[in-house]
């Protein structure tokens, strides 16, 4: 695949247009000494390095995060460069621990290929893969970001394609066994592999097709023609395909930020400096900031509020449009998304060491750094309070239950779409740029 590292960035956006409610602050911003004036462009596009700061020179004492008290691990001041390295070290161990996982994945699947009493093992194997690949959801710039940001290669999707996937073109691949090609794991369109293919393959077992009634494999009756025995059979033997593409694309996303290997790890730490895709350390930090904003978009948006009905539904709720509609683990996936955004914002440790708000406090929004670390420990304990792990069930069952937890991520989201990105100095993705809800 391409290497697009060397994309330019986009054009110049003033950073005003986050929206009235940005511009709503800029009095008080005045007022707290935060806001140099109200032209300044967005680092981010311009690559140019914020004013009178001679790039991470951003400093403050320690007061929050490491158990020791002093998340820089004795340093004393928070700097741009330490936050840099702190997410690049943390990105690192998370995407090796989610290798290994996928590593297990394969292996567990190969064996339920051959021996239908092993599938619980690989579902297990499964569970385990797409609960670590969730909390990297919000690690998702550089190699695993969209291919025209810097370094970006788009090796999320082809892991895991969710909201983009469709069952009845993996159930076409079941019938004429397209998954025995070689490469069909790496190579084949991305929602008819990854994550979301294997937790159909290796939870759903009933025998019907989420394909229209005139569809080829209906209307010629080779989906009628498998046994439910060989049916099962070629779901376990798609699900390795796919699993074995899962083990080869986690590698393939780890190599690319290894050191030896691709470095993009190097690149990211480097920011700044020649050679890397950042030109600045702010750029850097807008790029994870972009990735942060999963929270919002896929979160808040497409896993919460379309399936209680309050966006993109037609009807009173859309259950329908739940995540993991198979494994039923809708509400464990936000949970895991949430605890992969406080690694960001609090720190990797379950909210322990350098983390966003340790920047926030570095600029003297020390009250902003409180209410949005409060506000995800909020909204972790929210998804601990829904009572069944597939949100389907919970809106049947306890919808208030599913609105509060929305209610909880708005709140993280709401100060991440204003203040946070106001006080920083970064830009708002353009995917919610005007957004107010």
């Amino acid at each position: 695949m391409q290497n697009h590292s060397q994309v330019s960035p986009p054009p110049p956006r003033r950073w005003l247009q986050g929206g009235s409610v940005a511009r709503a602050l800029l009095g008080g911003l005045f007022a707290l000494g935060l806001v140099a004036g109200c032209e300044r462009i967005a680092f981010y596009s311009t690559g140019r390095p914020p004013p009178d700061s001679n790039e991470g020179s951003t400093t403050a004492s320690s007061s929050s995060g490491g158990s020791s008290g002093d998340p820089t691990g004795g340093m004393g001041t928070v700097t741009r460069a330490t936050l840099i390295d702190a997410i690049a070290t943390c990105n690192l161990e998370l995407l090796d621990t989610f290798q290994k996982a996928a590593q297990e994945l394969s292996t567990a699947a190969a064996k339920a290929k051959t021996d239908p009493q092993a599938r619980a093992e690989a579902q297990a194997a499964w569970s385990k893969a797409i609960d670590l690949w969730q909390r990297a959801e919000p690690f998702q710039f550089g190699p695993g970001g969209p291919t025209n940001t810097p370094g970006g290669q788009g090796l999320r999707d082809t892991l895991y394609s969710w909201p983009l996937v469709s069952r009845c073109l993996v159930e076409q691949n079941i019938v004429s066994k397209a998954y025995e090609a070689a490469d069909f794991g790496t190579t084949a369109l991305i929602n008819m592999r990854g994550l979301a293919a294997a937790e159909y393959l290796l939870f759903y077992t009933g025998t019907d097709n989420a394909c229209n009634p005139a569809s080829a494999i209906n209307t010629s009756g080779s989906w009628a023609a498998l046994s439910a025995d060989e049916l099962a059979s070629r779901k376990a033997a798609y699900a390795s395909s796919v699993s074995s593409g899962i083990a080869a694309m986690a590698g393939k996303l780890l190599g690319a930020w290894r050191p030896g290997e691709g470095d993009f790890d190097t690149q990211f730490r480097n920011a700044g400096k020649s050679g890397s895709a950042y030109t600045t350390e702010q750029m850097a930090l807008n790029a994870v900031s972009d990735a942060m904003f999963h929270v919002e978009i896929q979160v808040k948006d497409q896993k919460l509020a379309r399936p209680l009905g309050i966006l993109d539904c037609a009807n009173a709720t859309c259950p329908e449009a739940v995540e993991s509609r198979f494994a039923g683990r809708s509400r464990v996936h936000v949970r895991n998304n949430l605890v992969g955004f406080r690694m960001l914002m609090s720190g990797c440790k379950d909210g322990e060491g350098v983390g966003f708000d340790d920047v926030l406090t570095a600029l003297g929004a020390t009250a902003l750094a409180e209410k949005m670390s409060a506000d995800v420990n909020g909204a972790i304990a929210a998804a601990d309070a829904v009572p069944s792990d597939d949100l389907a069930q919970a809106l049947a069952q306890n919808p208030e239950s599913v609105k509060q937890l929305h209610d909880a991520v708005k709140r993280i989201t709401d100060s991440l779409k204003t203040e946070f990105v106001t006080v920083l100095d970064l830009e708002l993705p353009q995917t919610v740029e005007g957004d107010n809800d």
